[in-house]
């Protein structure tokens, strides 16, 4: 009797638990960008990107339509980036750099790689509608971005087109993305043949480089809607907003200007935010 009762309880923990806890998978596109602040006198932009994210949730109940929901995804975030107007480019001469003032014309795509992990509350609303809504952290494993530079000074002598191939986890100071040769201009009275693929931190000095662009952790609010097709099967939006800034302040350079009297790059304190929406589909188990 006793081994019947205890078999009972055991069959009916097991059945509570079923009912209390969900297992689940999502995946989708990112659609986000950068909100940054904008450089004076020139045309700066930051607009959409896209991505895509993949990973697994567990959700417990703890109340009839409440439940606590945690997620482990991989998901890319970034943005694409223009810039046009007076600026400078630090032309590499040997062991040294000369500034020369020119326009610049740059379009890059960054594409920031993630694993993040949103801690959220859900409510379900009715039988089709679901609503979450709490925080994530999130930790950067691959950060790149990949655009052009045409940069203009005079179109005698000092003009020229490169590539930014960027690995801002990777790239050393001065670093070039591939053996290729690119553009030879005149500066100073020589000749100089620059690299065809810049990496990202071709233009520093080794003492100008204190660290790597791009902030290890990021922390922000996070919300969603889904929409159940059936019991198991779900579309959802999400929204996301960064609380912290991404970029690293003594590595972020102001691209219209700079130290004349030392000849060095003049750093940024702008606080630069994630934001973007996911667009998912999900199956909850």
């Amino acid at each position: 009797m006793t081994r019947y009762f205890l078999t009972c309880l055991a069959v009916l923990f097991l059945v509570i638990q079923a009912f209390s806890q969900s297992f689940g998978i999502r995946a989708g596109l990112n659609y986000t960008k950068f909100g940054s602040p904008l450089e004076q006198g020139v045309t700066e932009k930051y607009s959409l990107a896209n991505g895509f994210h993949f990973g697994i949730n567990y959700a417990y109940k703890f109340a009839d339509k409440l439940a606590l929901r945690g997620e482990f995804l991989y998901t890319q975030i970034g943005t694409n980036y223009e810039f046009h107007g007076e600026s400078f480019y630090k032309v590499p001469i040997g062991s040294a750099f000369v500034y020369e003032r020119g326009k610049a014309d740059i379009t890059m795509k960054v594409s920031n790689a993630y694993i993040s992990i949103p801690l959220t509350f859900q409510w379900q609303m009715t039988r089709k509608l679901e609503l979450s809504a709490g925080v994530y952290g999130a930790f950067l494993i691959g950060p790149r971005g990949n655009g052009t530079i045409y940069f203009e000074k005079n179109k005698d002598s000092l003009f020229f087109k490169q590539s930014l191939i960027h690995n801002y986890n990777k790239d050393k100071a001065g670093g070039i993305s591939s053996g290729a040769v690119g553009s030879a201009i005149y500066v100073d009275g020589k000749v100089v043949v620059l690299a065809r693929d810049a990496g990202a931190y071709y233009n520093y000095l080794e003492t100008e480089k204190a660290g790597k662009l791009y902030n290890f952790f990021d922390f922000g609010l996070t919300g969603s809607l889904n929409y159940f097709i059936n019991k198991g099967f779900y579309f959802g939006v999400r929204y996301n907003y960064g609380l912290l800034d991404i970029t690293n302040n003594k590595v972020d350079y102001i691209r219209n200007t700079y130290d004349k009297e030392n000849n060095r790059f003049l750093f940024s304190n702008d606080f630069d935010r994630n934001l973007g929406l996911e667009f998912s589909f999900g199956f909850r188990f």
